[in-house]
């Protein structure tokens, strides 16, 4: 399978075509371990959507992903601001967000110093491990 066959799977699941089941079922998922690195497929599987991280970077600037597995907050708590709004300049080490885990608040800090290009998730939604959360350019 091609690069270009493995685009067009990417695509079919982020437009709902296919499930994560069928990413992970059958032949589908063996012809994706054939084609890519081990961690590529871990990757690609657990995303949401399906990004393949070096094409999001040069596309859309740097990602910065969710450690853990947990609910993300925007802000300290309520009727707070915002840490990081779309627009602002950040530093590496910034705190962007919290994402909170079994009762812990968890600090994310920015992984490169830039602008905010986007934040991809609403304060209060539950997000994934290695799900992306923000972007910086």
């Amino acid at each position: 399978m091609d690069t270009e066959k493995i685009k067009s799977i990417m695509k079919m699941f982020e437009e709902s075509q296919i499930s994560k089941m069928d990413l992970t079922d059958g032949d589908l998922h063996i012809t994706l371990e054939k084609e890519m690195e081990p961690v590529e497929v871990v990757k690609t599987i657990k995303s949401t959507p399906i990004q393949e991280v070096e094409e999001v970077k040069q596309e859309q600037g740097t990602a910065i992903t969710s450690p853990l597995v947990g609910t993300y907050y925007q802000a300290s708590g309520t009727n707070q601001e915002p840490f990081v709004k779309v627009g602002q300049h950040i530093q590496e080490g910034d705190t962007v967000c919290i994402i909170e885990a079994m009762k812990v608040m968890n600090e994310i800090k920015a992984t490169v110093s830039g602008t905010v290009l986007s934040i991809n998730v609403s304060d209060g939604e539950t997000v994934e491990y290695d799900q992306v959360l923000m972007m910086i350019g």
